[in-house]
């Protein structure tokens, strides 16, 4: 049990671990984008630093290795799947290649969820549509997207244990935007961020 653990621990954080928005903006603008923009080793990032077509492959890569890491452990003991759910987020959140610097998590938690709640996510990315086409905001759309599958899941028959762990992982990834908060903040101002963009995701 504890060697199939420590598998499923260290598979998921080394998937995680992939610094997609890092790379790409790495190999495509030439830029750290731990130092670049606000900050944040993520897609937003990527997408306004780099080039919009960058950041939505960015946003695609880390959305994948969620997808990848549910559908691994799919059909396995709740304990796993949370223990799966959790190292692929601390693998994308500190990653071990870039120093433990890396993004918040929501793109990756986000393919993660869709696994393991696909109706209630498809619920969810419905609303996500409407609050976006009427807000063009970043941070509404997102909220949206999240509280509405959340709120969806009982009532399209998700598994209480599922429902659960996408919460909690959702809520991690606020806990680590709080712990970026400072580093953010101090990049931002270094690099204008707050002045030229405005919204902070």
């Amino acid at each position: 049990m504890w060697f199939d653990a420590s598998l499923t621990i260290l598979g998921s954080y080394l998937i995680g671990s992939i610094p997609a928005a890092y790379l790409i903006a790495r190999l495509v603008g030439s830029v750290d984008i731990r130092q670049t923009g606000e900050g944040n080793v993520g897609a937003r990032n990527v997408f306004h630093v780099v080039a919009p077509a960058w950041g939505i492959a960015a946003f695609v890569a880390d959305f994948a290795k969620g997808v990848l890491v549910a559908a691994l452990h799919l059909g396995q003991p709740g304990w796993r799947l949370a223990a799966a759910g959790a190292a692929v987020l601390a693998g994308h959140a500190y990653p071990v290649w870039l120093r433990f610097v890396g993004g918040k998590g929501l793109s990756t938690v986000g393919g993660f969820g869709v696994v393991l709640m696909p109706v209630a996510a498809a619920i969810g990315a419905g609303a996500a549509a409407v609050a976006w086409s009427s807000t063009r905001l970043f941070m509404p759309t997102l909220v949206t997207v999240i509280v509405v599958a959340i709120v969806a899941g009982p009532l399209v028959g998700t598994p209480w244990h599922r429902l659960a762990i996408v919460t909690a992982l959702f809520a991690l990834t606020g806990v680590k935007r709080a712990l970026d908060e400072s580093r953010m903040r101090e990049i931002e101002a270094s690099t204008g961020w707050h002045r030229t963009r405005g919204l902070r995701g």
